[in-house]
């Protein structure tokens, strides 16, 4: 019996001291690997504060079952894991905080499948690519941290998952979000407490972690990944479990499960209001640096937009600027760099967000052909200036066509170049009261416009006039003059395509002599004498008379035109109704 007993104490002991006195540790690797991609120029050359850059953390399991211990004897341990992130130089707000992106909890499933709760994290929302020098080219670092505890009776990870949890109430479709500040975006200070809780709580884990040092350069040199693995390894303790960490990361020849890998993006942004945008400023998106959608936009982690931001004092900025000049305009333009400087925006966002804000507040661009007013405000900023005018053109007084639609960018500025003179000279040819057809032939560089009707309208039938109705010459110009014009008016290009700038085009209002309105549609050939190569007249209904009203014209007859036009259809539909009303009911 006694032989008995003491071979099971034997066999116990054994086991204790293979079991027993064995801790699992996890730690990531010190060596991460990094890809790099095609470097954009606008990146590769430049200096600071002329974009943004954002990195994303993902958590990748290398299967669907991440076991946090091979014990199988007696019950595993029952492990809760952490993932965290702490970064330093990106942004000062974020400096030093950490972050949450994953946690694993295998209290319930020991050596089984442990439940993983991540998502892809925005660790550093964002940050503008500051400036930096050979001497000083910035010191940027990333440390993973990976935090483990096998005390079953506290709950380390509880607090991690419930603001990953409220990172993903607030997540938009298939986009990363950002948990620094993530209480201040869902407003409230239960959660709030609930992440100062969570990073105190994983103060008490056991900790391995690496540090990733990078400079401005290296990310300017087109740095896209960096991917980290994180092991999983059995080991006597032997020391204290931060100094056996640092052995086993040391130690190549530990024997290491990888359970799975970190993968760190980096995307970079030259505008808030155009990520996609190219380095070429002149392609901006005229609709995504529209006013309205500038000073609508909300900042990250921020209640307010960038009007809202700009305009949150008394009096209101917006209404100072409103009809400032010299001294008074140099300061309220002060007061709005500042505060957008202090936002983090980049020299190139400011000059759009400025453009915008003083756009708003004088009732249009008008301001920006005063060279006075210009350097008035941005004198104080060159940097910004030069974005300015590298977006919107040099500040020139120049003659305005009213009638041209308002708008933004080289683009457009072409088109209008083209388009303001073409259509005002076709019109002055097109209204005179006689000799017509030479008028417009010999404005048209003696070339034939080929003109087409919609098949809504009855087509304008070619009546012969003055001295070239000898001949078949002008075919098109025949059947304009046989119509009397009063005049025309309201030229906008609405399609993508009408900014061509060898082929240009545009829409506007034909109003005849007997209160009749009609669509034109006119294509230009562009050159050193830009003609006019067709037009097609159509009916002028109630959703393009809406259009045209949609848009703000610097002056010109359109207003006129609108009026009328509004005038016209109100007096049809009262002559409908008074018919209606006069019907005898059958």
């Amino acid at each position: 019996m006694k032989t008995k007993i003491a071979s099971v104490v034997l066999v116990l002991t054994m086991t204790l001291s293979m079991h027993g006195f064995a801790s699992t540790f996890f730690f990531p690797g010190t060596r991460p690997v990094s890809t790099s991609g095609e470097t954009p120029k606008w990146l590769h050359d430049g200096h600071g504060h002329d974009g943004y850059v954002t990195v994303t953390s993902e958590v990748i399991p290398t299967s669907s079952c991440v076991p946090l211990s091979n014990h199988t004897f007696w019950g595993g341990e029952k492990t809760q894991l952490v993932l965290s992130m702490v970064t330093n130089g990106f942004k000062k707000n974020l400096d030093g905080g950490e972050i949450p992106i994953a946690a694993f909890d295998g209290r319930d499933n020991g050596s089984e499948c442990a439940s993983l709760s991540t998502l892809p994290i925005n660790i550093v929302p964002l940050a503008l690519l500051e400036s930096y020098s050979t001497f000083n080219p910035g010191e940027l670092s990333i440390v993973l941290n990976v935090k483990s505890s096998s005390d079953s009776n506290q709950d380390f990870i509880g607090s991690a998952k419930l603001v990953l949890g409220a990172a993903a109430m607030v997540v938009t479709g298939g986009t990363a979000t950002a948990i620094s500040g993530i209480a201040a975006t869902v407003g409230n200070p239960v959660l709030s407490e609930t992440q100062s809780r969570t990073n105190t709580l994983m103060q008490g884990m056991v900790n391995g972690k690496t540090q990733i040092s990078l400079t401005w350069p290296k990310l300017r040199n087109g740095l896209r990944t960096i991917e980290i693995p994180v092991y999983r390894a059995e080991s006597n303790l032997g020391s204290t479990p931060d100094k056996k960490i640092l052995q086993l990361q040391a130690d190549n020849k530990t024997e290491k499960t990888v359970l799975f890998t970190v993968r760190l993006s980096f995307n970079y942004a030259r505008s808030l209001f155009d990520p996609a945008a190219s380095g070429v400023l002149n392609q901006l998106n005229p609709d995504s640096i529209s006013a309205a959608n500038v000073l609508n936009y909300l900042p990250v982690n921020s209640h307010h937009n960038l009007l809202q931001t700009l305009n949150d004092t008394s009096p209101s900025l917006l209404a100072i600027l409103s009809g400032a000049q010299g001294h008074d305009l140099s300061n309220a333009c002060s007061i709005a760099l500042g505060k957008l400087a202090k936002l983090g925006l980049s020299n190139m966002d400011i000059s759009i967000v400025m453009k915008s804000f003083i756009d708003e507040s004088k009732g249009g661009a008008d301001w920006y052909n005063n060279p006075a007013m210009v350097k008035n405000c941005f004198d104080q900023a060159p940097n910004v200036q030069v974005f300015l005018e590298k977006i919107y053109g040099v500040s020139t007084p120049k003659f305005i066509i009213g009638d041209v639609q308002d708008g933004i960018g080289k683009s457009y500025r072409d088109w209008s170049d083209i388009i303001g003179p073409v259509l005002a000279n076709f019109r002055n040819a097109l209204i005179a009261k006689e000799n017509r057809i030479k008028i417009l032939a010999d404005w048209n560089d003696k070339r034939d416009i080929k003109v087409s009707f919609s098949p809504e309208i009855q087509a304008w039938s070619a009546t012969p006039e003055t001295d070239l109705s000898k001949n078949d010459q002008y075919p098109g110009l025949k059947k304009l003059v046989s119509n009397e014009i009063k005049t025309m008016g309201c030229f906008i290009y609405k399609d993508p395509e009408n900014l061509s700038i060898s082929n240009p085009g545009a829409y506007f209002i034909l109003e005849g002599a007997n209160e009749n309105f009609w669509l034109g549609n006119i294509k230009v050939t562009a050159g050193t004498i830009s003609r006019i190569s067709s037009l097609d007249i159509a009916e002028l209904g109630s959703d393009w008379q809406r259009h045209f009203e949609s848009y703000r014209y610097p002056g010109g007859d359109c207003a006129l035109i609108l009026a009328r036009l509004k005038r016209k259809a109100a007096a049809n539909l009262n002559s409908l109704l008074s018919e209606n009303i006069a019907q005898p009911k059958q």
